[in-house]
């Protein structure tokens, strides 16, 4: 949801999304096709994604020519063979008129993505980019992805249910839960002494094969089942399955309580040790 809001393919029904500072008038047609080439979005599924009937050109060239960046047909497709090469796909004219059943998960995902860059955004909304691909090409995946991001300098929200990856990948992380942000901060940080009882629940659930040699580790218990979005639990909304909670817990949703080095988490536990931070809102 939050990814849909950002590239708006939702509009908010309460709340803003900013972009450089400001918050565009998408009732303006030119504003708003001008934001969708800014921000670009890269979906789970490359499977469903990409259009059967249609080629790889097809795909890369579409775009080029709808936001005007591309002049000609030769032009369109020297840019898409260009895309290609960027993302990796070579050799790029053997793979430019092939069609998505043509190829593997992974290629398919490398075209979402060079689709995604074709209109030169500033910005990629990444929705679990390698949840359905094969462990074996995960990673390459998320080393293509980081390359592009340094290389065109992008913002990238990253969007996953894969704490291990997000540690490797990103800068910093926002834990969400029952659409509520609990924390957030550097993400060596968070992953490595995390403040929340629901990010500590994550970690603890997540493989480290390396532990096994430090002996068994300590897992935290959380009962029960994620809560009901449509009616959900009055005051912090993990209470219910948390395993410290304290009746304040249920009565008052907890504020962002600031730790060091710009992170805050919202927990009540944190009420005597932390700062209530005015910046930061769920």
């Amino acid at each position: 949801t939050t990814g849909a809001l950002v590239a708006h393919l939702e509009a908010p029904t309460s709340g803003r999304v900013l972009f450089r500072g400001a918050e565009p008038n998408f009732r303006k047609r030119s504003v708003l096709q001008e934001y969708r080439r800014q921000v670009q979005m890269i979906f789970q599924d490359p499977y469903s994604s990409l259009n059967p009937v249609h080629t790889v050109a097809y795909h890369l060239e579409r775009p080029l020519r709808i936001h005007g960046l591309a002049k000609s047909a030769a032009a369109a497709r020297e840019q898409a063979i260009g895309l290609l090469d960027q993302v990796h796909l070579t050799p790029a004219r053997q793979v430019i008129d092939k069609l998505p059943h043509e190829l593997s998960g992974g290629q398919r995902q490398r075209v979402a993505v060079a689709r995604a860059l074709a209109v030169q955004p500033r910005v990629l909304v990444a929705d679990e980019p390698v949840s359905m691909l094969d462990v074996s090409v995960r990673l390459s995946i998320l080393n293509l992805l980081s390359e592009l991001v340094t290389r065109n300098e992008l913002a990238l929200l990253y969007i996953t249910h894969d704490i291990a990856s997000a540690r490797y990948f990103a800068e910093q992380v926002l834990v969400m839960y029952a659409g509520q942000v609990l924390e957030a901060g550097p993400a060596e940080q968070v992953t490595q002494s995390p403040l929340h009882p629901y990010t500590q629940l994550l970690i603890s659930a997540a493989p480290n094969p390396g532990a096994a040699a430090r002996g068994p580790r300590q897992k935290v218990q959380s009962p029960g089942e994620a809560p009901s979005l449509i009616n959900p639990p009055t005051g912090c909304r993990f209470h219910p399955r948390c395993p410290y909670a304290m009746p304040i817990c249920t009565e008052k949703q907890p504020p962002a309580f600031s730790g060091d080095s710009g992170r805050w988490a919202a927990c009540w536990l944190l009420a005597d040790s932390g700062t209530e931070s005015p910046s930061a809102s769920n």
